[in-house]
């Protein structure tokens, strides 16, 4: 009996060993069929990523880090943080590495698994593996395999302190910086390539994917681009440098100086038409003293051929040009001529020159010469033939109405509306003794009525002539007579000139015809008993007045011929 009992026990013992037996068998086997995540062959330093589509699944620590460094150098927009960019910011970071990568990528559900070695010296190697519908990338660098890099504390701090430094200069620099690979595509971007690509349109901030579209795809040679945003057309100084098979891009906003420079094309185009219509002769010469600028006046003028004015040529060339188009007034000598030469541009440099050439033709044309501030020299060439035979005709007619009026026996004197002498004949010098018009001291009509009451007797005419003078309103004319203190009587006669000025007339009561010498003495003492035997109250104020508190006048100095203009 117990003998069977035992047997029975251990078959019952037999058969559930058996049974968990098989059991564990099966969830081995159950358990092998589901991959892990990260194969057990992974080194601490490798990078590990798990995407489904293009959406990370999971990552390893060191995947975590090498994101983060990606979002930290700017190769994502503020959208860089989401899981669904983290491929495109990975992939963008990978491309110089690996050029294909993308290529690869898209046969790895058909391949299963690919390994990949990078094209350049960085040593990385990326093995790829597709699992249940999941794409396992690993990122190694196999130059760091067995090797420990040792570093200081402080060293490490001033390197991490200068990354930060670089990393916050590009993003934050004015200028748009991008980076290129060999086949054109862009590998990197600063914040401010990023922002005028959502400026202009180019891109949406929400769905920026890698590699970035090209702004500037055609650009003249001069190195310039334009960009057309949304408020206008922005300008760019373009550069590029090498960085080892990459190609790193720089453009500088410059779109003040393109406008400066766009109105300075204007400023000159609408200087050039307001040139070309002068009648006076233009041509502008460098610091170097070559010809830059000239007018259509400047070939009518001086018959210089327009293609040889075209080849700017220098200062002295175009003078040899103009003596041999006897457009010069020739010396008599050619060093005298020559010697001129460097004196007129050295005259001109100074800002001194002005001159007039007399040519064999006839013809008389102003010379001037202007320095600017920049070493350069503008010289202006004016036909003033004509006015010069105007000037020579009214020189004629003046002199030829002095002349006329120098042989009458009466003195004659005008003045202007400011009182001032303009003309006395040759009658009005001999009996006063002075000409106003020369004489620097003479201050005007007022000075010479106090000069002409003051050789007379007194009479109430003066006074009356000073406010004929004095009030440019009045029309007509006034006429009076007086006494000189050598005893002739003079006739005299003020008349208003058109413009408000006065002309006075003196004549010598002897020389009218009609009149005998004894009723002219008669006369004569008529007209001095009258003024001497007024009462104080009734004699003219301007003589009763103590000579301090007479009125005082008008005091106009000038200077100049008997004739003023």
């Amino acid at each position: 009996m117990a003998d069977a009992l035992f047997l029975g026990l251990t078959v019952s013992v037999g058969s559930a060993l058996a049974v968990l037996g098989a059991l564990m068998i099966m969830a081995g086997i159950a358990q092998r069929k589901t991959p892990p995540l990260f194969s057990p062959d992974v080194e601490d330093h490798d990078a590990v990523l798990i995407f489904r589509d293009s959406t990370l699944v999971d990552c390893s620590d060191r995947g975590r880090q090498l994101l983060a460094a990606i979002r930290d150098q700017g190769m994502q927009a503020d959208n860089g943080h989401s899981d669904s960019a983290a491929l495109d910011s990975l992939l963008g970071y990978l491309a110089p590495h690996f050029p294909d990568l993308r290529a690869q990528l898209a046969k790895l559900a058909e391949s299963g698994s690919l390994q990949l070695d990078a094209t350049d010296d960085s040593g990385l190697t990326l093995k790829a593996q597709w699992r249940c519908g999941l794409a396992h990338l690993r990122l190694s660098d196999t130059s760091a395999d067995g090797v420990l890099v040792a570093m200081d504390r402080l060293s490490y701090k001033a390197l991490h302190q200068e990354l930060h430094n670089l990393r916050d200069v590009t993003r934050a620099a004015p200028l748009l910086i991008w980076q290129s690979d060999e086949q054109g595509q862009i590998l990197w971007a600063n914040g401010a390539y990023i922002a005028a690509l959502h400026d202009s349109g180019r891109t949406d901030q929400q769905a920026l994917t890698w590699p970035l579209p090209e702004l500037f795809a055609d650009h003249d040679a001069s190195g310039r681009l334009g960009l057309q945003f949304s408020d206008g057309l922005r300008w760019y100084s373009y550069q590029t440098a090498d960085a080892g098979q990459m190609t790193l891009h720089f453009a500088t906003p410059i779109d003040a100086a393109v406008q400066s420079e766009f109105a300075r094309r204007e400023m000159m185009q609408m200087l050039t038409r307001t040139f070309a219509t002068l009648p006076i002769g233009l041509a502008l010469f460098d610091a170097d003293r070559r010809l830059q600028v000239f007018n259509p006046a400047l070939v009518d003028l001086t018959g210089l051929d327009p293609f040889f004015l075209a080849a700017r040529p220098d200062l002295g060339q175009m003078l040899y040009t103009l003596r041999e188009l006897r457009m010069l007034p020739e010396p008599k000598d050619f060093g005298t001529w020559r010697d001129e030469i460097m004196k007129m541009e050295q005259a001109a440099a100074s800002g001194s020159f002005s001159e007039e050439w007399h040519l064999d033709s006839g013809r008389i044309y102003h010379i001037t010469a202007t320095p600017q501030g920049d070493g350069t020299l503008a010289f202006f060439i004016q036909d003033i033939t004509s006015e010069a035979g105007l000037m020579r005709g009214y020189k004629a007619e003046i002199e030829t109405a002095q002349n006329i009026l120098d042989l009458l026996p009466d003195g004659v004197a005008a003045f202007n509306l400011a009182g001032q002498a303009v003309f006395a004949n040759a009658g009005y010098v001999q009996l006063w003794g002075s000409d106003p018009c020369t004489d620097l001291s003479d201050s005007g009509i007022e000075q010479a009525i106090r000069n002409w009451a003051l050789r007379c007797d007194a009479t109430v005419f003066w006074d009356q002539l000073a406010i004929f003078a004095a009030n440019s309103d009045a029309d007509g004319e006034l006429t009076g007579t007086g006494t000189l203190k050598s005893g002739a009587a003079i006739a005299l006669r003020a008349q208003r000139l058109v413009g408000g000025g006065v002309v006075v007339t003196f004549r010598h009561l002897a020389q009218q015809r009609g009149i005998p010498v004894a009723g002219l003495a008669h006369h004569q003492d008529r007209i001095s008993r009258i003024d001497h035997a007024a009462p104080n109250d009734m004699r003219p104020d301007y003589m009763s007045a103590p000579q301090d508190a007479r009125t005082k006048f008008r005091s106009v100095k000038h200077k100049g011929s008997r004739i003023r203009a």
